[in-house]
């Protein structure tokens, strides 16, 4: 249950992500509305959140070694998540990386 609970974290970070993005991308009046507006506020919370979770999780016995591995998760659901909502390229690049994360994956799991 622990592991569906990550798993549910790191797209939600993902997710946030998408949001910080797209804070980016709007014209703000001052530097302080730039960073006090509504999408980075809930990007934050949502951080704060799957920390939160990844806490909870540890303490029910998931082990670090574990967490950091499902962390890694994240390098690849956000690169679909920008080629999903904003439609940028998944170059040959970004593919080679996802490759060696994975293979890094196995490899650090066994």
């Amino acid at each position: 249950m622990e592991y569906l609970f990550v798993i549910i974290g790191i797209l939600a970070c993902s997710m946030s992500q998408m949001l910080l993005k797209a804070s980016t991308k709007k014209e703000h009046q001052s530097r302080v509305s730039e960073i006090l507006n509504p999408l980075v506020l809930i990007s934050y919370g949502i951080f704060f959140c799957v920390l939160l979770i990844n806490i909870w999780a540890m303490s029910r016995g998931l082990l670090l070694k574990e967490l950091a591995m499902l962390e890694a998760l994240g390098y690849i659901f956000v690169p679909l998540l920008s080629w999903f909502f904003f439609k940028e390229a998944i170059t040959r690049t970004t593919l080679l990386a996802i490759t060696f994360i994975v293979l890094g994956l196995f490899v650090f799991y066994l």
